[in-house]
């Protein structure tokens, strides 16, 4: 990527709107603004100040639209570069003429995240706080946004460096002993200084580490399979928590063949929920892929809403595909309450012993309070207390994403070794190692590629 040259892209949603931005970064976007922009500007404008006049094309094209520009000099701006926003009206044909002109003028497109990739390499941001930039636009819920926030904030990468700086402090020592063997001021530390040192650092991750389920589901959302025989009322349910008729429902069994996947919020908790096709002998090919597919989604998903007819006579099927699925978080739906009393109810629950049962009635919409708070308990269980870790201060951060697991369980691995080495070399490499993992996290050790992964998921103007 060229890191000298200026960028531009749209920073509004594509389309039709009341107001557009465009915004630049580089050396030349104030030049390049001042080029399109006619409105008797100072020499020097203000920056963040907002100024009124015509957008133009500078090479006889004439006026393009009305609007503002406001100005942002680096390094006091979000990619610590100079900086420009162009402010139109939000027509899709203004907005590609302004990017027209600025392209002819010299100025390049920006690719997805490119703006925050400057900001993390200008030192404007670390990568945590890059990352979480784009989980707070993707934020589904209060939740899920709050604890974007807090890791933007820095809370993620305040809690890395208080477990990362003692082992620096460690680190230091014992390579001053290596290097300066005869040197009388350089003080040695002792084995019991050492292991103490490691044992807390090691600590602090694994505390870590346990955050990574909640954070995790407050980013993606709780994977929550609808499972269950056929014509049980798996689409009716899926319908009744979204509200909308959203899923076919026939008296036909097999009419999912495929999963339908929806997200809905519950109590600030992103669900992400999977209606699948029922569990049976497939009647055709394509039934029978769509039964497989449940299947290992099932294995996979974080909850499984295991649906069944409160009102059959038998439930051994039931049981035995229950059982066959090995889920380890499950909630026993007994749709068509409705149809059932309180003594089929109990026997019900005997039946499912063990496993939490909620009764819903999917047709007269009856039930989803406590389905709600069924799925809500799970969801703060498999998360090892979502909610914690939204709080102010060092311990109120989680990791959220596969890479922080992965860094966090390296550097872990690290200290693991350098608690058995078997000298101070080798103590010095693995304590190193561990640093490096953890630097990973917020970008201090890092590759190309892994931005590149990183930013490429990014939308484009941010």
């Amino acid at each position: 990527m060229v890191r000298n040259d200026t960028i531009a892209a749209a920073a509004t949603p594509w389309g039709e709107g009341g107001v557009a931005v465009v915004r630049l970064s580089g050396p030349e976007a104030v030049a390049a603004a001042r080029r399109v922009f006619s409105g008797g500007l100072p020499g020097r404008a203000r920056p963040r100040r907002l100024y009124y006049g015509s957008f133009i094309d500078p090479e006889g094209g004439g006026p393009i639209d009305d609007g503002f520009v406001v100005f942002m000099y680096g390094p006091a701006s979000y990619t610590g570069e100079d900086t420009a926003e162009l402010h139109c009206h939000g027509s899709p044909l203004v907005v590609g003429r302004l990017l027209d002109v600025l392209c002819r003028a010299g100025v390049r497109l920006a690719e997805p995240g490119e703006f925050t990739r400057r900001a993390f390499l200008n030192g404007k941001l670390d990568l945590a706080q890059a990352e979480a930039v784009a989980d707070l636009i993707g934020a589904a819920t209060d939740r899920a946004l709050d604890a974007a926030r807090r890791r933007l904030s820095g809370a993620l990468s305040r809690r890395v460096a208080a477990i990362k700086t003692p082992l620096l402090e460690l680190t230091a020592r014992v390579e001053a002993e290596l290097d300066f063997p005869e040197e009388e001021d350089v003080e040695s530390v002792c084995e019991a200084g050492v292991r103490r040192a490691v044992e807390e650092a090691e600590a602090g991750l694994r505390a870590l580490l346990a955050t990574y389920r909640g954070g995790r589901v407050l980013r993606s959302g709780l994977e929550t399979a609808i499972i269950g025989r056929p014509n049980v009322g798996k689409s009716s349910l899926l319908n009744l928590l979204l509200s909308e008729e959203r899923a076919i429902v026939t008296p036909l069994p097999g009419t999912t063949r495929d999963v339908i996947e929806e997200v809905v919020n519950i109590r600030g908790v992103p669900v992400r929920l999977a209606d699948t096709a029922g569990l049976r002998e497939a009647a055709g090919r394509a039934e029978e892929i769509g039964v497989e597919r449940a299947r290992k989604r099932a294995a996979a998903a974080d909850l499984v809403l295991f649906v069944v007819d409160a009102s059959a006579a038998d439930h051994d099927e039931d049981t035995a595909l229950l059982d066959a699925l090995g889920a380890a978080r499950v909630v026993v739906v007994a749709n068509k309450r409705d149809l059932v009393d309180e003594g089929a109810e109990e026997a019900l629950r005997e039946r499912f012993a063990g496993r939490r049962v909620v009764f819903v009635s999917a047709l007269e919409g009856t039930g989803l309070g406590g389905l709600e708070s069924a799925v809500f308990e799970e969801a703060m269980g498999a998360g090892g207390q979502i909610g914690a870790g939204l709080s102010d201060g060092v311990e109120g951060a989680q990791i959220a994403t596969l890479r922080h697991k992965k860094a966090v369980e390296r550097a872990i691995e690290g200290l693991e070794r350098a608690g058995a080495a078997p000298d101070r070399a080798c103590l010095a490499s693995e304590l190193r190692s561990a640093l490096n993992a953890l630097g990973e996290i917020t970008g201090e050790t890092t590759t190309e590629e892994i931005l590149d992964e990183i930013f490429g998921r990014f939308c484009l103007g941010k």
